[in-house]
């Protein structure tokens, strides 16, 4: 309630609706902060209809969920992970947010398999 995430009325507790949004947001800044200063990168979040282009460096177990690192030069981004991504570890990806998930392209910029 201190941090207006619920409030009471009638002796009960009403939750925001968007309680697990702020939550999941609150945890992926706090991991994007430490993962800064590790990486010495800046983090850029993703945003709908955003392009994500980088290297798939690594997945991270959240409470909110699996997530992926895409590594660019000079920064890095957290996205939404998806088990095709762990056979690119390593390698270079693309893929468009949309919404909570992204629609990958992965290999080379050859028609190739789309997820």
């Amino acid at each position: 309630m201190e941090q207006g995430l619920a409030r009471e009325e009638q002796n009960r507790v009403v939750y925001r609706r968007d309680l697990l949004a702020v939550l999941r947001r609150r945890e992926l800044s706090r991991v994007a902060t430490q993962l800064s200063g590790e990486l010495g990168l800046a983090y850029a979040e993703p945003q709908r209809g955003e392009r994500i282009e980088g290297v798939y460096r690594r997945r991270f177990d959240l409470a909110s969920g699996r997530f992926a690192l895409i590594e660019k030069s000079r920064e890095f981004t957290l996205v939404p992970w998806r088990p095709v991504l762990e056979r690119n570890l390593g390698k270079p990806v693309e893929g468009i947010v949309r919404g909570d998930s992204i629609s990958w392209t992965l290999g080379r910029k050859r028609a190739g398999p789309s997820v």
